[in-house]
């Protein structure tokens, strides 16, 4: 996995490196370190470009929120300079994460307990005991993620009294190992040397003609099964006690692999007597005659960290769009929040005796005023800024209007350009009590807007006040619990 990302990440710079003379517009030219990435990008957007599904699907889709966005700006290359930028981040964070990937599988993870090739210390009395999961070697066979359990010193005989009982059924339970009872013995038992959280040693004996001292069923054993007995000497320190499991065994043949494996945990049985009172626990060179090779198992979160590091590219590739919906939305309820202020102008000016385009011309005109002065823009007023300019250009006031409202896409704004047009057609007798009435119910419905806004915004308020509420009642109720 590490080579084909080394390689992968080889061809993204070596991409970088070819793609360095594109020229950029002045847009993607702001920041040094981007340039590199986005002269790629430039070159991918111009192979994107010369596919009409692709242009349409990653370009012309996003020049269409663009020119609702940015009126008056040449939406074309708008949505191409958007898709050079997407293409650019979208490398850089494809490389960054690479580069990040392979630093952490490099450097692995997990706390590392092996120390010149065979040593764990052990910890002292009261901090514990300890598995290291190691990558064991016997002889041709290699044993993933061993765990090696590395004891603590020294218990009281208080102490060992009380586990006992215990640590004697749990011994049962591993002892059987595969197989359902002890009354049918079928596969190769488990005669474990330790238990996880307990100090003590076990050494096993068995009928040798039925079962050899690793655990592993013999050959020759009949159909109808043998009666047999296994012994346990459980010790500790000073400590000794036998335990005898009555066993019934049929038989089984073992695999090489299971013989390797017993012949290492026999070794390691073997190097941990008499050492529990040393802190370093030198693990075996050999077993049974056949070496043993130790290292460290270290997790390789490669690939993870490679997929992450892919849908994180993924995500900034299409966050840019994600962005542009959000504006767009936020761009249409711009337009709905300002239709009311809108029409009571028009109402307000056409009413004083102004003619529609005087007032329209009028509204531009304050609007471009409060800009210069720091005021934030206005879709509507943009929008009607641009209607002004075609009208002085020569396009007719109907074709000016009409455009408006098609850039505006919401109904409100159609109504309103077709009570223009009505104006323009059959003369002002009726308009200004269509357009009066009209601002009205504008502001009717902006207050009802206003209404379900606070309504919405009190319903997310009501899952804090409840958790609110349920923290203060336990906080009441818990101490007078306590006192009782």
């Amino acid at each position: 996995m590490k080579i084909i990302l080394l390689l992968l990440l080889a061809a993204l710079i070596a991409f970088v490196v070819i793609t360095r003379n594109e020229e950029l517009p002045a847009e993607c030219t702001s920041s040094k370190i981007l340039i590199p990435f986005f002269r790629t990008g430039m070159w991918i957007t111009g192979k994107i470009s010369a596919s009409e599904r692709f242009k349409n699907l990653l370009i012309q889709k996003n020049s269409e929120k663009i020119y609702l966005l940015r009126p008056g700006k040449d939406v074309t290359r708008e949505g191409y300079i958007h898709c050079v930028k997407k293409c650019g981040f979208l490398l850089l964070a494809l490389i960054v994460g690479m580069v990040m990937v392979l630093i952490l599988s490099v450097k692995g993870t997990g706390e590392t307990y092996l120390q010149e090739g065979d040593i764990l210390n052990r910890r002292e009395f009261g901090e514990g005991d300890y598995e290291a999961k190691l990558c064991v070697t016997v002889g041709d066979e290699t044993f993933q993620n061993e765990e090696i359990r590395v004891l603590k010193r020294d218990y009281s005989d208080a102490e060992i009294q009380e586990m006992m009982p215990e640590f004697k059924e749990k011994l049962e339970l591993a002892f059987l190992g595969n197989n359902e009872s002890l009354s049918r013995i079928n596969e190769d038992l488990n005669p474990i040397g330790e238990i996880k959280g307990y100090p003590f040693k076990v050494e096993w004996s068995f009928d040798r003609n039925v079962i050899d001292f690793k655990g592993h069923l013999n050959e020759g054993i009949p159909q109808k099964g043998v009666i047999t007995s296994a012994e346990a000497t459980i010790t500790y320190l000073d400590h000794i006690e036998l335990y005898e499991f009555p066993l019934k065994v049929y038989p089984k043949n073992y695999s090489h692999r299971d013989e390797m494996h017993m012949k290492m945990l026999s070794a390691l049985e073997k190097a941990d007597e008499g050492s529990s009172t040393q802190k370093e626990y030198r693990l075996p060179n050999t077993a049974d005659g056949i070496e043993v090779v130790w290292k460290e198992e270290k997790k390789d979160a490669t690939a993870v960290f490679f997929i992450i590091a892919i849908a994180v590219s993924a995500v900034i590739f299409w966050a840019p769009d994600n962005d542009l919906n959000r504006k767009v939305k936020a761009r249409d309820e711009q337009l709905l929040s300002d239709y009311p202020e809108v029409v009571n102008k028009i109402a307000l000016y056409v009413g004083a005796g102004m003619t529609i385009r005087n007032a329209w011309k009028k509204m531009t005109d304050e609007y471009q005023s409060v800009r210069k002065a720091g005021a934030d823009m206005r879709y509507v007023y943009e929008e009607m800024l641009l209607a002004v300019y075609e009208m002085e250009s020569g396009s007719g006031e109907l074709a000016a209007y009409r455009n408006f409202a098609k850039r505006c896409r919401l109904q409100k704004y159609i109504k309103l350009v077709s009570l223009l047009e009505q104006n323009i057609k059959l003369g002002a007798k009726g308009f200004l009590d269509a357009i009066r009435h009209e601002a009205m119910d504008a502001l009717e419905e902006q207050k009802a807007t206003a209404r379900k806004k606070g309504e919405e915004a009190g319903t997310k308020l009501l899952v804090p006040m409840i958790l609110m509420l349920l923290i203060v009642m336990v906080v009441i109720i818990v101490p007078a619990f306590v006192t009782l």
